[in-house]
């Protein structure tokens, strides 16, 4: 659906894990690509670190003798926005791109997801004709009369956002004034515990907060995969039983849990793992796949803590801790064990001993950590430090 990719970059933090996803991405399409490096401005800019990194992805820039366009710009100053916005305009002359908003509609879901207090959400890019309020659409076969618009005349090129589905649409399902009948192309072998060799897979339950995050974590799943459920929105009771039935796992995007899910989690015995990052939610599900597959694989326990307390620091919740075995290290994977039993897996983000950020905690002493991706912990928790 892009005619033409703005792709931005800071020029201070240069190009990071999620900014290479969307170049896999990219390159997936025909559409040109405008680098635009921001914050270009600031003393701690580094724009040639940045065009070299680009280079390694094969987005070379132009001045390097590539096809890409990079304009060095600044939110702040306005520094290089004029000669952005020319490239861009340039690029749709080229390509012919006209206005349609007298054809009849054609427009694509870009991102969905079901509001507590709106209901069924889409955002919408428009392709040709227009939307406005109480208009009758449909998204193949999902009736929409459009209650809210969050501009009042979507026209082509425009990015809208819409209330009024009667449930959830798919990112990628196209819209149009027209019902559309479509059926399933979900593979049913996906859909099997064991792989056509024999072999186990892994069962989980993922939720997300938008369809579009649901989809991309979907796509990224191994063949490895038993996927249980899946959804947009908060984990449900549903999901804690279904993965407790299959003996699996429940990975959470962005998500909040409630209280009495956490409960009954820990009451079934099973693992919720959080985060709000998207390769750490696949990183750990690669984990859990590796260790059912081979269970062999041998964890070596480098440090024993007990949590004796909890605080703040800048809202952010504090385990306190007192080492018991061994040593305990800034990056370190933990096992978080409570009643003798791995509820958790996380990784140590941080260690402070009183006012010092230190890299280390050594037995016989008290010091304060955090995690990443967070996890609900309790005083007399017991974590498990280890290297594989």
């Amino acid at each position: 659906i892009t005619d033409i990719v703005v792709l931005v970059i800071s020029a201070v933090d240069g190009v990071m894990a999620q900014t290479k996803e969307c170049i896999k991405e990219i390159k997936k399409t025909d559409a040109p690509v405008i680098i635009a490096m921001t914050k270009i401005d600031m003393p701690e800019a580094s724009p040639e670190k940045v065009k070299g990194q680009l280079v390694e992805l094969e987005l070379t820039p132009e001045e390097y003798g590539g096809q890409v366009a990079l304009f060095p710009v600044s939110g702040k100053t306005g520094q290089g926005i004029d000669a952005l916005l020319e490239s861009i305009f340039l690029h749709a002359e080229i390509m012919e791109l006209t206005d349609s908003k007298d054809e009849p509609l054609e427009a694509v879901v870009v991102e969905s997801l079901l509001d507590k207090s709106r209901g069924p959400v889409a955002t919408l890019i428009i392709k040709k004709g227009q939307i406005k309020l109480g208009d009758v659409i449909f998204a193949q076969n999902i009736p929409c009369k459009v209650k809210a618009m969050s501009i009042p005349l979507a026209l082509p090129s425009s990015a809208v956002e819409v209330l009024g589905f009667e449930s959830v649409p798919l990112v990628g399902t196209p819209v149009g004034s027209n019902q559309v009948i479509s059926t399933s192309t979900v593979d049913p072998t996906r859909l099997s515990k064991t792989k056509t060799d024999g072999s186990p897979r892994l069962p989980i339950v993922i939720k997300a907060d938008v369809q579009g995050t649901l989809e991309a974590l979907l796509g990224s799943l191994s063949d490895d995969v038993f996927l249980l459920a899946s959804g947009v929105g908060t984990i449900t009771d549903n999901d804690i039983n279904m993965a407790s039935s299959a003996h699996g796992e429940v990975f959470a995007y962005n998500v909040s849990v409630p209280r009495f899910i956490k409960n009954l989690a820990d009451n079934e015995k099973v693992p919720i793992f959080e985060s709000k990052i998207i390769y750490e939610i696949l990183e750990n599900i690669q984990k859990q796949v590796l260790l059912m597959l081979d269970p062999t694989i041998e964890e070596t326990n480098v440090g024993e803590a007990k949590i004796i307390a909890e605080f703040k620091i800048d809202k952010v919740r504090i385990a306190g801790i007192e080492v018991t075995k061994g040593l305990l290290t800034k990056g370190d994977l933990i096992h978080l064990k409570r009643d003798d039993i791995i509820i958790k897996d996380s990784k140590i983000e941080g260690i402070r001993q009183a006012k010092d950020s230190v890299d280390t905690a050594k037995a016989g002493h008290q010091f304060g950590i955090t995690f990443r991706p967070y996890i609900d912990f309790k005083i007399n928790d017991v974590i498990i430090a280890y290297k594989v």
